[in-house]
């Protein structure tokens, strides 16, 4: 681990060589038409955020969702779930911000202690998404 006086003695160095390349920018090289391939519309927009609305009401009135792809709104079917879910991304941002700070006034940096607090803080999640993998693994199998 480097020592306090060689992380104080660091210094960026610029080269004082300058090269500039000039791009065309691609969308401007594109016509309508193609361009729209590549952005969504505002229609899409809402297309979609009506489509998800639809499915976490079906979710939280425990209506079959089936026909629909849930992974990632979990969170959203339960307002419990959803607290906890924000709870635990709390605990990490926190936990790592405090042993940022802790390493800052020992004048260190430790990214293995960083990242054993992310790691325990974290653990909830760890266990939760390898529990959606399996469930997901389960149904694709089912489907072959």
């Amino acid at each position: 681990m480097p020592s306090l006086k060689v992380i104080r003695d660091k210094r960026v160095h610029f080269s004082p060589q300058i090269s500039v390349i000039m791009i065309g920018r691609y969308e401007e090289m594109m016509a309508d038409y193609e361009r729209s391939v590549f952005w969504y519309t505002d229609r899409d927009k809402t297309r979609m955020r009506h489509s998800v609305q639809k499915t976490i009401k079906m979710m939280q009135n425990n209506n079959n969702t089936n026909n629909r792809c849930i992974r990632g709104l979990e969170n959203l079917a339960s307002p419990e779930l959803f607290e906890q879910v924000k709870i635990n991304k709390d605990c990490v941002y926190f936990g790592v911000l405090r042993e940022q700070q802790r390493q800052r006034m020992l004048g260190i940096h430790d990214v293995e202690e960083m990242r054993k607090v992310s790691s325990v803080a974290s653990k909830w999640a760890r266990k939760k998404a390898l529990e959606l993998g399996a469930i997901d693994k389960l149904n694709a199998q089912k489907g072959k």
